[in-house]
């Protein structure tokens, strides 16, 4: 037992006699540098690329802050960003909120008396038959009153 003890102990040390003979510290310190500056340039490229693109969404940002500036005109001077915000998405809410008045009254008058008249008159249905058209539908509608009405 003490011999095979001795037999393995024997082929481990002139195994790692071996791989000591194959290793070369400069060679490995050079590796180990190069490593290192590609780690270095890696980074460097990603801190770049972050750069830029924190650049561009700060332009955008900004782009579109001064859109709604624009939109708001007198409303807007003086005010921080955030308010400007609020006072747009206010202006948003107030145009919706017209448009589906406007929207809700045309309907009105285009389905009752002479406004259903003259939608049947101009197009053969009726207004609740228009919005229930498929695409298909609507579009040759529209291409037949095109021929009919157009230039």
């Amino acid at each position: 037992m003490t011999t095979r003890i001795l037999i393995l102990t024997f082929i481990a040390l002139i195994g790692s006699q071996a791989a000591r003979a194959d290793w070369d510290p400069e060679l490995e310190a050079k590796a180990a540098a190069e490593r290192a500056a590609a780690q270095r340039a890696e980074q460097a490229r990603q801190q770049q690329a972050q750069k830029t693109l924190d650049a561009a969404k700060a332009k955008a940002e900004r782009e579109v802050m001064d859109g709604k500036r624009k939109a708001l005109g007198a409303a807007a001077q003086g005010k921080t960003d955030a308010e400007v915000d609020r006072l747009y998405q206010a202006q948003i809410r107030q145009n919706q909120e017209e448009a589906e008045r406007l929207s809700a009254e045309a309907r009105a008058v285009l389905s009752s008396g002479q406004g259903a008249a003259a939608v049947k008159q101009i197009t053969g249905k009726t207004l609740q038959e228009l919005e229930n058209m498929s695409d298909a539908e609507a579009e040759a509608l529209a291409q037949e009153l095109e021929k009919k009405y157009g230039q």
